[in-house]
């Protein structure tokens, strides 16, 4: 087993890599289910790792840390689902991609409530919901990995939200999940987050975000931007928001346009990235 991991690390060529994938494979652990899962990681998906590796900054450490607590997340079954059920759950069209990227290059994508909905509504609980999400979110970063962009920029449209939909949401077992979840892709999932904008959340959202935004790292909760399309109810009024409650819809395109530039290059990475088109004409973000 060593052979192949050293085996594979000298093929990818990468000294921090290498170091990386050489602490994965001799890490003891006390959950053996959790140690099994990181040597398949090592074996079977060195982008992913790749992933984890650049998170840390290049710290073969930190990306032990990061990797056995996403996969610790997983052993508890909060993580991705497998590639069969995310073909038929993502098929609702819940997740896509915006037309254009963020300022720093980011992808973007788009969360509609709508398809949500009716994914509830055909059966799905909301926990297959979050893990198809998690899948489509590492696919896409595996897709980006090499790239420059290292993360995503979300937009969340709540547009046909009602106030029965957030009381739905928060019941005990359906606030459970989405903790989970947001502890999962905030504290132990490899992607950095640029803009974070909320569109149109109904007046009652605000009971909602107080219970999630605590989970939240604070610099990231601060990032959070609430819009509302033109002629729109104010949907962030009651939630968090200071000037950006009253916004249109153009300033989710300014959001985005604004995301903060990556932490860090990242091993052996880096580069300029070229500037997105300014926010000026919405519809091309769709």
């Amino acid at each position: 087993q060593l052979w192949i991991t050293m085996s594979t690390a000298s093929s990818l060529a990468d000294p921090s890599l290498t170091a990386a994938i050489f602490s994965i494979a001799t890490h003891q652990d006390a959950d053996e289910a959790v140690a099994a899962a990181m040597r398949r990681l090592v074996r079977q998906e060195p982008g992913w790792l790749r992933c984890f590796l650049w998170h840390a900054s290049g710290s073969a450490d930190g990306c032990v840390q990061l990797v056995r607590s996403n996969l610790s997340w997983s052993a508890a079954g909060v993580g991705p689902c497998t590639d069969a059920e995310a073909a038929h759950r993502l098929r609702f069209g819940v997740a896509r991609l915006a037309a254009r990227r963020d300022g720093a290059g980011r992808p973007v994508i788009v969360l509609g409530f709508d398809a949500l909905r009716r994914m509830l509504d055909a059966g799905h609980t909301l926990d297959e919901v979050a893990s198809a999400h998690v899948w489509w979110l590492k696919d896409l970063l595996l897709r980006e990995e090499g790239g420059t962009s290292h993360g995503v920029s979300l937009v969340q449209d709540l547009a046909g939200m009602t106030a029965a939909d957030v009381s739905s949401f928060v019941m005990p077992s359906a606030l459970l999940t989405q903790l989970n979840y947001a502890r999962l892709l905030t504290a132990a999932f490899p992607c950095e987050y640029g803009a974070l904008v909320i569109l149109d959340a109904p007046a009652a959202f605000g009971m909602l975000w107080s219970v999630v935004r605590p989970v939240l790292p604070a610099a990231l909760a601060e990032r959070v931007s609430f819009c509302a399309r033109d002629g729109a109810e104010e949907g962030g009024g009651a939630v968090a928001a200071g000037p950006d409650a009253t916004l249109d819809v153009k300033a989710v395109a300014a959001a985005i346009e604004a995301a903060p530039r990556p932490s860090a290059a990242g091993p052996g990475r880096g580069g300029a990235v070229s500037d997105a088109a300014g926010p000026g004409a919405w519809s091309s973000w769709w």
